[in-house]
């Protein structure tokens, strides 16, 4: 059983080996190792790559957390990945973008979730769970009753972006450009992500409106389809990224005010407003906030998730000087 301080303290230690000391001397993230003395949790590879330190390549790393073994693949599925460009590297000369990077993982098919595990085999999402009960010796229960849609995925995220940061506030002379260059592509990284979840966002709502409350899996207001002002298909703000659904929340729910059936269905489910129509599709999802109609608790897993992703942008934009305040 591992304690959260000792999991910080982990995790600090191998954001400042994978960059500055040697990738070799990592002890929770992906550690290195032979066949004796296998560091906890246990990994079920050795992972060590053929770079400097035994470092995982770019493209064995994206295999490695996909749960493949390099060491068992076969040559033309290594060329895969390892073909792969890293947003730092220099290929020909030229640096690729994220967006290019981003592009050839999509073709890969590689653009689903982070599966912590092949990170910390400990890190299962039954931990989150209201109904988790530890065996005697196992790992405790992560639920916390003020955050009942936290997630192994938010959770380890959040602990890597915490500790980056508190190694970014220290301002080390001696780590500073590496740990700018990588807060540079974080943040650019991170712009790209939350607003390609908003504009998701935007394409599950425009169904969801439509829906009745009777749908336990959206519990929409069950507004007309000709009321709904939006501009289809609008082009991402993301380069390369899809077409969504830009929705016009204020006149959208101006409109089903102004018309008299809907405005009664919606009377009857407690709102008294345009206003109050709009505050509910603007905080889709959000816990805090009381509204006539409850959501969905999809809807507040999917908020719980974006939080993560705009906590770590707006560390990512703060100084220096802003961050040691804070952090």
């Amino acid at each position: 059983m591992r304690s959260i301080v000792k999991l910080d303290e982990e995790l600090a230690a191998d954001l400042r080996h994978s960059e500055i000391e040697g990738a070799d001397k990592q002890k929770y993230m992906l550690p290195q190792h032979t066949g004796k003395g296998k560091p906890s949790p246990f990994p079920r590879y050795a992972n060590k790559g053929t770079g400097p330190n035994n470092k995982l390549t770019y493209g064995q790393f994206q295999a490695r957390v996909e749960g493949l073994e390099w060491a068992k693949m076969l040559p033309e599925d290594k060329a895969k990945y390892e073909q792969l460009k890293a947003p730092w590297s220099d290929v020909d000369g030229k640096t690729p973008t994220t967006y290019q990077c981003a592009d050839q993982l999509m073709e890969m098919g590689l653009n689903k979730q982070l599966k912590v595990t092949e990170f910390d085999t400990t890190l299962d999402n039954k931990r989150f769970s209201a109904d988790y009960k530890p065996k005697r010796g196992g790992n405790p229960s992560l639920y916390n009753k003020d955050d009942p849609f936290n997630s192994a995925y938010s959770y380890f995220s959040e602990r890597v972006e915490k500790q980056f940061q508190d190694f970014r506030s220290k301002d080390d002379p001696k780590f500073k450009a590496v740990i700018e260059k990588n807060n540079k592509l974080g943040k650019e990284l991170l712009e790209s992500i939350t607003t390609l979840r908003a504009e998701d966002k935007l394409n599950h709502m425009y169904k969801q409106l439509q829906d009745g409350v009777a749908d336990e899996k959206r519990k929409g207001l069950g507004i007309p389809k000709d009321k709904i002002v939006v501009e289809s298909n609008a082009p991402s703000k993301v380069q390369n990224g899809k077409p969504y659904q830009n929705i016009n929340i204020a006149q959208t729910m101006a409109n089903a005010w102004a018309d008299t059936k809907t405005r009664e269905e919606l009377q009857a489910k407690g709102f008294k407003n345009a206003d109050d129509l709009a505050n509910w599709a603007n905080d889709l999802g959000n816990p805090d906030k009381t509204q006539p109609q409850d959501w969905s608790e999809l809807n507040k897993s999917h908020f719980r998730s974006a939080k993560t992703w705009n906590s770590g942008l707006v560390k990512s934009k703060m100084t220096v000087a802003e961050l040691s305040k804070c952090v």
